[in-house]
């Protein structure tokens, strides 16, 4: 089995497990647009990046046009994915009046990263977007333990995942045919079980302004 199809199977299991949990998340009880309601958009979108990144490396030609756009859909998708993430942050962590102000910046990211998705041909975009997005929300998380409103499940999966990537930017190929895509998402899938845990102890309910 070659290393593009294990790619492949690794990002299809990681799709399955990720939708799985975020559907899981989206039937608890919840306010819409509280916080634990942004978090399962976090893990839906992140389970559909992964969907349809496992068909663009199974079936698509890495050459042809049609690979150039999947895989701008799948950066649009984590766009997305990262804008309800700080949002979810903003309801879990700030005020009202602040969370207001965070919504206008999580729109405004969303639609400056979409557009340098289309017009850059590079991943860097996608990870200049969420990095600071995922720093802020570790920090916070960190922050926030002593009065309860942090997670160690969250802290514990933006580790793993940070670990994962690194993974994927050293190029680890040593466990051929699990090369250093396929390792990223068999790691991932630890990271996620880690973020959906934490995210069933997000607020429920978002505070009204005083």
């Amino acid at each position: 089995m070659s290393p593009i199809v294990v790619t492949s199977l690794t990002n299809f299991a990681l799709a399955a497990e990720t939708l799985l949990l975020g559907g899981r998340l989206a039937r608890r009880p919840k306010q819409r647009g509280a916080a634990s309601w942004y978090w399962a958009g976090v893990l839906l979108l992140l389970g559909l990046g992964a969907l349809i990144g496992g068909i663009d490396h199974g079936f698509l030609d890495p050459a042809g046009p049609a690979h150039r756009w999947v895989q701008r859909l799948t950066w649009i998708v984590l766009a997305g994915m990262t804008f309800c993430l700080l949002l979810s942050t903003a309801r879990q962590f700030f005020p009202p009046r602040a969370q207001r102000v965070w919504t206008g910046i999580a729109i405004a990211q969303f639609l400056a990263d979409a557009a340098a998705i289309l017009s850059f041909d590079s991943f860097l975009d996608v990870i200049l977007n969420y990095a600071p997005v995922m720093l802020l929300l570790l920090t916070l998380n960190l922050l926030g333990l002593r009065r309860g409103a942090g997670s160690r499940g969250i802290i514990g999966g933006l580790l793993v995942m940070a670990a994962a990537s690194v993974i994927q930017a050293l190029g680890f190929d040593a466990l051929n045919p699990l090369d250093h895509n396929g390792l990223y998402h068999v790691v991932s899938m630890a990271g996620v079980l880690f973020l959906f845990l934490g995210g069933r102890r997000l607020k429920k309910e978002r505070m009204a302004e005083s």
